[in-house]
């Protein structure tokens, strides 16, 4: 029976002043999941509201972080029952929910997750408890306890209501997704890095004061969150292998040629 242990893990870290650093996971490949626990990620995010996994590439990534000994949240696609209690039957350890903008959508996420009256649904014969009912009593109350729900924050809605979004009752992580949230204010996430500030620096006082831990995918330029993502796995291999494929061009390519790199 696996045993969901993100929230410990993650809390942990940030309150003995580490960052814990995640990867996104958006091959269908498990292979990408392996390595990438395998080389010192602290957590995976396997990505299904983008790109092309579907539910058994999914298992295979959530084996191969298991495998490694780290944990895996999942980007669901959408926020309700059955996408949120798929993820974690098939053995996520929490959900990033996208586009949370009101503290009711976050109660609603946080109801699916549990196991409870209206709420996340009892089948023991799934991967997360490795298709066992032994013990089921202290699996529910370790999964009630430890799975994670994710709030990702990336709407002018949601920056608006995070105060009512961070006290809802079992959310003690959120995610700021400032590609999305600049896309919806209509500006560039780059050049008009300095409006997306402000309201980072808002959110961050927020989730301190309710005890919520913020996080977002680094490389931004703002500064001060307590945990992130650094990089996806087809991304760092297109950028590794460009950098290679570069730099073997420039020592064996013969001068004059045209040849470049993509």
């Amino acid at each position: 029976m696996h045993v969901p242990g993100i929230r410990t893990k993650l809390t942990s870290m940030i309150d003995s002043g580490q960052t814990p650093l995640g990867a996104w996971i958006t091959s269908s490949d498990p292979s990408t999941s392996m390595i990438l626990g395998s080389v010192g990620y602290d957590f995976l995010v396997i990505d299904d509201e983008h790109g092309v996994l579907g539910p058994r590439d999914i298992l295979n990534h959530v084996r191969s972080a298991w495998a490694t000994g780290i944990p895996a949240l999942q980007r669901v696609g959408a926020n309700d029952l059955r996408s949120i209690q798929r993820a974690l039957d098939t053995g996520a350890d929490g959900v990033i929910v996208p586009k949370v903008g009101t503290a009711e959508q976050a109660q609603r996420a946080v109801k699916a997750s549990r196991y409870e009256p209206a709420g996340r649904g009892m089948c023991p014969v799934v991967p997360a408890t490795t298709w066992s009912q032994d013990n089921w009593a202290e699996y529910v109350e370790i999964a009630n306890r430890e799975v994670t729900v994710v709030p990702l924050i990336e709407t002018v809605e949601g920056v608006r209501n995070f105060a009512e979004i961070a006290a809802v009752d079992g959310i003690d992580f959120a995610f700021f997704g400032y590609a999305d949230l600049a896309l919806d204010l209509g500006v560039d996430m780059y050049a008009d890095r300095a409006q997306l500030e402000p309201l980072w620096e808002e959110m961050k006082q927020i989730a301190a004061g309710a005890g919520v831990r913020l996080g977002m995918p680094l490389g931004s330029g703002l500064e001060g969150t307590t945990w992130g993502t650094a990089g996806s796995d087809l991304n760092l291999l297109r950028s590794t292998a460009r950098d290679a494929l570069l730099a073997a061009r420039q020592r064996y390519t013969p001068a004059g040629s045209s040849k470049g790199v993509g």
